[in-house]
């Protein structure tokens, strides 16, 4: 859980009494022939009474708990109730909501939980459904901690949590630069994901960098193979093999005759234009790439792979011979472990990856309500950042998020950690911990709804 250095919450109560004031009218003297009869003391002032406790602060979770997200939206809900559960000392209130993954049922529920009093949302899952949403909790100065990877929503009061491309790129060709790799080209498809990954691929290496090749593929595998042919100078490298044979055809040498006979055994002559590529993407479209790759000559022994957080939908990605030797960015695989093991003790599944940024925004939120004012923006924005399981993270005045990412190698049948995540930002400033962190093998209570 989420601790903080703040004070809590003093409470606050104001008291309002109401002051009666009388007025007393002249009377006009008259002659009396008695005596007139003692006046009646006014009766005493009624108390008002005492307020109430001021109602627990609400925080509204909508996710898509229905329709095509269903599964996803269950564990993120789950998650977040853990969290409460597992903080222990905290007054929060939870209104889910369910999005069905449709933008126009997120604004409407979004009003809805606004108008019970909800001053933080967390959510929605989808880039689309959060700019609906956001744009009504705007006007009210509610804060939206969407959990979509898209930078594009991201506004100072939209917070984009989840893992973006962009900083997944960041991390990995930094690294692969930092041990030596000079020419770090960009293999992407056409389509959202690949293009935020090239505009980010172009960033890190920087405007005076000399980028090495680039390419965008799409369509079917005969189409991608053959923007990989032109991508790995396959034919200038055959080429090139024919007039080193030549060469060599001219001398009597011995040593001429072994080069000859290595040569043999090879389709093409010289490295790739590159000495480590990007791909950006996963699933069986990146099993296709790299095997295509490896058709044109280009495969670990001449080049090193790189690659984002997309590689892991394959869930069979350590055992791809393909893939052995390369690098990734990724979420701290000891703290992801760790979270699994949790949530799966406690909901008997194994959870989704997102599941545990969920956590993490849940036990950010019961920390931001007890400071003053609650879910304050310059606490939210604590360049310090915080640590969850999701590793630690920070969220940035313009709605971005970061993350402290591991970069991870693939080896036969695994994948290791050989640059563990960073403990603290570059600015140097200690991160906020979680505290203790008690294993609970029994399913938590049910959180209040609203």
């Amino acid at each position: 859980m989420l601790t903080s250095t703040a004070n809590p919450r003093p409470r606050v109560r104001l008291l309002c009494g109401a002051l009666i004031l009388a007025l007393l009218g002249g009377c006009a003297v008259r002659q009396q022939s008695t005596v007139p009869e003692p006046a009646q003391p006014p009766p005493p002032p009624t108390a008002e009474p005492e307020p109430g406790p001021p109602p627990p602060p609400r925080v509204a979770v909508l996710l898509p708990l229905s329709g095509a997200g269903a599964a996803v939206g269950r564990d993120l809900l789950d998650a977040v109730q853990m969290a409460l559960f597992e903080v222990g000392d905290n007054e929060l209130e939870i209104l889910p909501r369910d999005t069905a993954g449709d933008p126009a049922t997120a604004r409407r529920v979004a009003a809805e939980v606004l108008d019970l009093g909800a001053e933080l949302i967390l959510g929605p899952l989808f880039a689309r459904s959060a700019r609906e949403v956001a744009a009504v909790a705007r006007p009210r100065g509610v804060p939206v901690l969407s959990f979509s990877n898209d930078s594009s929503i991201a506004g100072p009061d939209l917070f984009v949590l989840g893992f973006r491309p962009e900083e997944q790129v960041q991390r990995i060709v930094a690294y692969a630069r930092a041990q030596g790799l000079a020419r770090i080209a960009a293999l992407v498809p056409d389509d959202a994901y690949g293009r935020r990954a090239l505009e980010a691929w172009r960033a890190a290496l920087g405007e005076d960098f000399a980028p090495p090749p680039s390419a965008v593929y799409s369509g079917d595998q005969n189409a991608i193979a053959e923007t990989l042919r032109g991508f790995t100078a396959y034919d200038a490298r055959v080429a090139a093999l024919e007039e080193q044979k030549k060469a060599l055809a001219g001398r009597e040498d011995e040593a001429a005759r072994r080069a000859l006979a290595r040569l043999g055994s090879q389709d093409t002559f010289g490295p790739p234009p590159f000495d480590a590529v990007l791909i950006a993407d996963g699933g069986l479209r990146l099993r296709a790439v790299a095997a295509l790759l490896a058709y044109y000559d280009v495969d670990g022994t001449n080049a090193r792979f790189l690659g984002t957080m997309r590689w892991l939908e394959d869930v069979e990605l350590a055992a791809q011979e393909v893939l052995v030797g390369s690098w990734l960015a990724t979420r701290s695989p000891a703290k992801e472990a760790a979270f699994g093991e949790r949530f799966e003790a406690v909901y008997g599944r194994a959870p989704r990856p997102l599941a545990s940024l969920a956590f993490d925004a849940a036990a950010l939120a019961v920390l931001l309500s007890r400071t003053e004012p609650r879910f304050d923006r310059a606490q939210l924005t604590d360049p310090q950042g915080f640590d969850g399981f999701s590793g630690i993270f920070r969220l940035r005045p313009d709605g971005l998020a970061e993350h402290g990412l591991a970069v991870l190698e693939i080896r036969k049948g695994e994948l290791v950690e050989i640059d563990p995540a960073p403990r603290a930002f570059p600015a140097g400033f200690a991160v906020r911990r979680q505290g203790p962190e008690p294993v609970r093998a029994v399913p938590p209570p049910a959180a209040r709804t609203g």
